[in-house]
């Protein structure tokens, strides 16, 4: 299940579980929703794609939108999820940085359920819910490099790409040049599966808090 259309669903349960999933849905949609319609007719990028969910809420205000899903299993599935939008464009790669192939690691479950597992896939071998065996070989684009030859403004640039943010994120704030190019960014950090990553994800926190442009939410779990 999508994590969104799981928080909808389970935001209407009772007590301290429904309020959870409340805060987690609001955080999910509210934000986002107001930043989608103040960047119409904007280029919007969605780093880790998945099934498309947002990749259609940004298009249905932006320019264009362009997404990034390195996963095969999935790819075919939001061009299937996105056949009627003709100012998306997909670009089956990872968002890393660097330039090569790369594995990705699934889920050890993968198979069992691929919707909601999808969204497990990650380049990053150590994340808990991930596993060696299995991993397939995808393509990888240095995104600081793809940004610098994209050379226009972005509106939203949507990060969920479990735990590649954290390097990418860093070399981008270290980038004012593209930095201001951006009116915001929404990330979903994966310190949770990935420990080693709690103090660089602190760290991105403090900075982003220091930062006038772009809007950065680095707590959109």
């Amino acid at each position: 299940m999508n994590k969104l259309l799981k928080y909808k669903i389970l935001r209407h349960l009772p007590g301290a579980i429904g309020h959870r999933h409340q805060c987690k849905y609001a955080v999910k949609t509210d934000g986002f929703e107001q930043a989608v319609r103040r960047c119409y007719g904007t280029t919007c990028i969605d780093l880790g794609a998945n099934l498309g969910v947002y990749t259609r809420m940004m298009a249905s205000h932006a320019k264009r939108v362009i997404a990034f899903e390195p996963d095969p299993w999935t790819l075919v599935e939001l061009r299937n999820n996105i056949t009627d939008l003709d100012n998306v464009r997909i670009e089956n790669a990872a968002a890393g940085t660097s330039e090569g192939s790369v594995n990705l690691y699934r889920h050890p479950r993968f198979e069992e359920d691929p919707t909601s597992r999808s969204e497990a896939s990650s380049v990053i071998v150590n994340k808990e819910n991930v596993t060696e065996e299995g991993a397939i070989v995808v393509r990888q684009v240095d995104f600081i490099r793809y940004l610098e030859n994209l050379d226009e403004d972005i509106g939203i640039l949507k990060i969920d790409i479990e735990g590649a943010e954290v390097p990418l994120l860093e070399i981008l704030f270290d980038r004012s040049d593209l930095m201001e190019r951006i009116s915001h960014i929404f990330a979903e950090t994966h310190e949770r599966s990935i420990p080693d990553h709690k103090p660089r994800v602190k760290t991105l926190r403090a900075r982003a808090r220091r930062l006038a442009r772009p809007y950065v939410n680095l707590y959109w779990h």
